[in-house]
């Protein structure tokens, strides 16, 4: 019971901290917009029709679906429940990856290392913030390490219950996130592990739980293929080889543009070129993974990590484990695993594709914590022996020494900065601006596509700016200040767009306490034609 108390009060920590997040957030994250426009669909589309048209995976939208009648039955419809819905299924599937890592953790170690697990894992920066973020990353993490989890088990045991379990997480995983299609060879390299070291003892029944376990997630990838037409879901990760500082996104695109934009000088991609290099070959791809691996883990706990793999043995034996000169469990196995697949992906996908963000290393991060947390709990013992401490003074300069970066982590946490995401003040503001001022009819072009998520306003994102210049209805342009003061092309092209063809009638700053213009809201009147715009 012990194990279970310590367990639930990370987990009340967990949704505090998270409904804190959620109650001080304006708007989703931008690529949640997509998310939730998929869900909208799934509520009036025939689902099927859904998963064939859109290039995210759908288990996370379609669970949105499913969540936002209760919420806007409690706060009403509109903008804010599709936001409230989303993130609390990504807070959900966050405070439920808190069981299968410590579960893990507590196989490998015991339950005062799992317990440092649960919480360094409760309050990393990154992980905690695509927990209550309108994104499908946290339901893909719980996925993932429910089926190490349960997989370990199966193996274990033999059991076909676990086995079938692990089976359907991992199809699910696959139906949050692509990159769990990698789980059922995870699984298959543990088993002949397994099968090969002599000193490993034969597991019963071991082959039919690995059966199981490969033949349900073939199944539900099988499935989703055939609706699909095709194993990968992201259209933009296909087109994307060609982005990056130097590369220009080119797609076929139905819709031409008008007469007298048809010039080469004019650039309409969807964004703003990143400021940061490409990566070019594995060499740059892995020291561009282990930089993010060790940021998001908040250095002192990629240390720790280091630490408690090297001296994995010395924290088994201080915690009393018996057979602590054995190999390791099945579950860190899988775990190493896991780790080494997964890095082997990325390391192709970022050298490939010349991009990576924090968010792409979050199951890397995650599988390193139950070490992270063992050599924490080495560190601190250490402490308290060097500091000669009786046994409660030991616990509590060993709680000392976890408070101070916990503590740290909750600050960083609820800095409004980081939570409240107030850039997209201006955004939120524009969007009840148009919900007030726009006439029955009117559509909107907005480059960033909060605003229009706000007003629920018909219109485009800048991915169909091509058609939203060709379409009559179209009244309203808002942009981002950066945007139009950029020097690219692209910034060159909506200067001249604006200028040749809108009206400034509003602006609004990025925050309440800055009152320095931050989003232009523009009236667009369409011209008879485009020609005189190089001019």
């Amino acid at each position: 019971m012990a194990h279970r108390r310590s367990l639930i009060a990370i987990i009340l920590l967990a949704a505090c901290l998270h409904g804190l997040g959620i109650a001080r957030t304006l708007l989703p994250a931008q690529d949640g917009l997509k998310l939730i426009r998929f869900a909208r669909q799934f509520q009036s589309d025939p689902w099927a029709d859904v998963v064939r048209g859109a290039d995210v995976h759908p288990l996370y939208p379609a669970l949105v679906a499913m969540v936002e009648p209760p919420v806007a039955a409690a706060i009403g419809e509109g903008a804010d429940a599709w936001r409230i819905a989303a993130q609390l299924v990504a807070a959900l599937a966050s405070l439920v990856l808190l069981i299968p890592v410590y579960f893990l953790t507590e196989a490998i170690f015991d339950r005062r290392v799992a317990f440092i697990a649960a919480g360094v894992l409760a309050l990393l920066p990154r992980v905690a913030e695509v927990g209550r973020e309108t994104l499908g990353d946290s339901l893909g993490l719980v996925a993932t390490f429910l089926t190490i989890w349960l997989a370990a088990r199966a193996l274990r045991s033999g059991d076909w219950r676990f086995a079938a379990g692990a089976g359907v997480a991992g199809g699910l995983g696959y139906l949050a996130r692509p990159e769990a299609i990698l789980l059922p060879a995870v699984i298959g390299l543990a088993w002949l592990v397994d099968r090969v070291r002599p000193s490993i003892p034969a597991r019963p029944r071991a082959a039919l739980a690995l059966s199981l376990m490969l033949l349900i997630p073939s199944i539900v990838i099988g499935g989703y293929a055939t609706i699909k037409g095709g194993l990968s879901e992201k259209v933009s990760l296909r087109n994307a080889a060609g982005l990056g500082p130097q590369a220009t996104l080119v797609r076929p695109v139905p819709q031409p543009v008008p007469r007298g934009l048809d010039d080469p000088r004019w650039d309409f991609s969807p964004k703003e070129e990143t400021d940061h290099i490409a990566i070019r070959g594995l060499g740059q791809a892995f020291r561009r993974i282990f930089g993010r691996w060790w940021e998001e883990l908040a250095w002192f706990f990629a240390v720790m990590t280091a630490w408690g793999i090297a001296r994995r043995r010395a924290v088994r034996q201080a915690i009393g484990c018996e057979g602590a000169s054995q190999g390791p469990a099945i579950e860190a196995r899988l775990l190493g695993i896991l780790a080494i697949v997964y890095l082997a992906a990325l390391l192709r996908h970022s050298a490939t594709l010349g991009y990576l963000s924090g968010r792409h290393v979050l199951p890397l991060v995650v599988a390193s914590i139950p070490w992270a947390a063992a050599g924490t709990y080495l560190c601190c013992r250490r402490i308290g022996e060097l500091l000669r401490l009786p046994p409660r003074g030991a616990r509590v300069a060993r709680f000392a020494a976890l408070a101070f970066p916990l503590g740290l982590s909750i600050a960083v946490q609820m800095n409004p900065s980081h939570s409240n995401h107030l850039s997209r003040w201006g955004h939120w503001s524009a969007g009840r601006w148009l919900a007030d001022h726009a006439a029955p009819g009117e559509k909107v072009l907005d480059t960033r596509g909060w605003a229009q998520f706000v007003s629920r306003l018909p219109g485009y994102d800048y991915w169909h700016v091509r058609q939203a210049l060709t379409d009559s209805a179209l009244a309203y342009v808002l942009v981002g200040v950066d945007e139009l003061r950029a020097t690219s092309a692209r910034g060159e092209t909506l200067r001249a767009l604006l200028s040749f063809a809108g009206t400034p009638l509003a602006d609004f700053p990025s925050s309440p306490d800055d009152p320095t213009p931050a989003v232009v809201i523009y009236r667009f009147h369409r011209p008879v034609s485009w020609e005189g715009i190089a001019r």
